[in-house]
């Protein structure tokens, strides 16, 4: 009996075994590998004349970088103390996230180490900044659309006198 009962359990181990074996060859899955990089903005094809947040931020930091290289900055005898006022959009797009671009703005001069940034309720201040994008739209006859975005930064002292000013352009273009 115990004989006929290994004989058994031997013949349903086969069975089982042979029965979730396929006639089709095994193919491990195949995996698409794709790259993903980070372009230049200004390398980068735009789809539509609106402005991406990266093109801004890195809009808004080489503008900021404008002004820190300036003698205005670099030649102070001790780190300025500015008030980064209110950013004004005065382009056709009201996407543009206004507070992204200031707290980049604000970031950049912070991290530089040149200057000291205040609060807007400070009353002990050197400068104050003041910041504005604008735009320009041209359309030609055939369809096609250009967007020019402005960015400048203007610097008064205590007094309302202008210190500096910066300012940097953006092109966009879309075909039809």
């Amino acid at each position: 009996m115990k004989n006929n009962m290994l004989v058994v359990s031997a013949v349903s181990s086969v069975l089982l075994m042979s029965g979730c074996a396929s006639n089709m060859p095994f193919n491990p899955p195949t995996f698409h590998t794709q790259t993903v990089s980070i372009q230049d903005s200004s390398a980068r094809r735009h789809l539509d004349t609106k402005v991406a947040l990266n093109d801004i931020i890195a809009f808004s930091e080489n503008l900021t970088n404008k002004m820190l290289a300036s003698p205005v900055i670099k030649n102070a005898k001790r780190p300025p103390r500015i008030v980064v006022g209110k950013f004004r959009n005065t382009t056709h797009d009201e996407n543009i996230r206004i507070q992204d671009i200031h707290d980049r703005i604000q970031e950049v001069l912070l991290n530089s180490g040149m200057v000291r940034v205040l609060d807007q309720s400070a009353n002990n201040f050197d400068y104050i900044m003041q910041t504005e994008i604008t735009d320009t739209v041209q359309r030609s006859s055939d369809g096609q659309k250009m967007v020019d975005y402005t960015m400048k930064i203007k610097l008064f002292n205590t007094s309302g006198e202008v210190i500096g000013q910066w300012s940097d352009d953006l092109s966009l273009y879309r075909s039809r």
